[in-house]
Formats: structure tokens, sequence, C-alpha cells
């Protein structure tokens, strides 16, 4: 397939909801844990993080209920209904933290029972997303991620990949790619 073509949606297709930057605030919390001040709205802004403090301040969340208490974006729900809009039901596919892939994988899991309605037909927490994108009959699969490098990862193993990032991106977006890929 040439790279301009465009991977359309099936009735196999399933949606697969990144947990981090996406549903849950992740990098609010990381930038409060590393320290950076809040600005004049109560929000840590990650880009904020000096390199140096990047890494320890991820390794001071191992072994830790950090990702049980992410709040949820506002925008979560909405998320979920719009892939409901499209398919019968949604997934999750989130990574683990480096060096921590039990221990988060469970308070994930927990964030995931305490936060979601309906819940995820399928929960995956893997840290290669792209061995997901395509099922085992060759249709695509969505991710809607807000890493740029899952994403590509995934495109390049034949899934549709969807970027947004709740806290800078609207849900449009998603609706919009949603809607493309299933012919509305």
């Amino acid at each position: 397939m040439r790279a301009n073509e465009l991977i359309k949606a099936t009735e196999n297709t399933k949606i697969y909801l990144d947990m981090d930057g996406v549903l849950a605030d992740f990098f609010h919390e990381y930038a409060k844990l590393a320290g950076v001040p809040a600005d004049k709205f109560g929000k840590h802004d990650y880009r904020s993080i000096p390199p140096a403090k990047q890494d320890p301040t991820l390794d001071k969340m191992i072994g830790t209920d950090f990702f049980v208490r992410l709040p949820k974006f506002p925008t979560a729900d909405q998320l979920v209904q719009l892939a409901l809009s499209y398919a019968p039901n949604y997934n999750i596919c989130s990574s683990p933290l480096r060096g921590d892939f039990k221990n988060s994988e469970h308070w994930k899991r927990v964030w995931i029972k305490k936060n979601l309605s309906p819940q995820p037909s399928e929960i995956v927490i893997t840290g290669t997303k792209e061995t997901y994108a395509k099922n085992k009959d060759g249709s695509p699969n969505i991710l809607i991620d807000d890493r740029g490098s899952n994403i590509e990862r995934w495109k390049a193993k034949g899934g549709i990949g969807i970027k947004y990032q709740a806290d800078e991106d609207s849900l449009d977006k998603v609706a919009r790619g949603l809607a493309h890929v299933y012919g509305h």
C-alpha cells in the first residue's frame, strides 16, 4: 500500500483508546510531582520539567499508586461516547511505566474500573501497542493516542492512527478522523 492511500475501517475494526494523555491527565500530575510551579490557572506544565528531572521524576512513580490518582479529563466520557458511536464497544491500549510493568498495570486497571462507564471490552497494557494494529483477518484497528511515535508504529503495522492529546486538541479532531476512516 502506498503511503497516501487511505485505510478504511471495516465491521471488524476495533477502536483502542490510550489512557495517559487521552483519558487521564498524566501530564499535569507528572509536572506536579517534578515540582513545576502551577500557573495562574493552577496547572503544572510538563514542558517546564528540566531534562535532568524527567527520568528521576518517572522513577518516583515506580512502586506507587500514581496512575490511580490521575484526574480524568473532562472530555473523557465524550471521547468514549464518540468511539461508541462508530463501534459496538471500545478498548484500552496503554503503555506501562518503564521498570514498573506489573504495578503500573494494576493501578491503570483500577483507574479504568473506577473512572470509565461503560467499561472497555478489552484492556491491553503493553510496551508494543503496534502488535494490535491489525486483526487476524487483516482488518485494521484504530488507535487514538497522544504520542506521535505510537501512532507512527501503529500505522507502519497497517493500523489507523489518530493523534489526540486531551489537554491540547479538540475532540473535533477525533470526530473528523473517525468520520474520515468510516466514510461518513
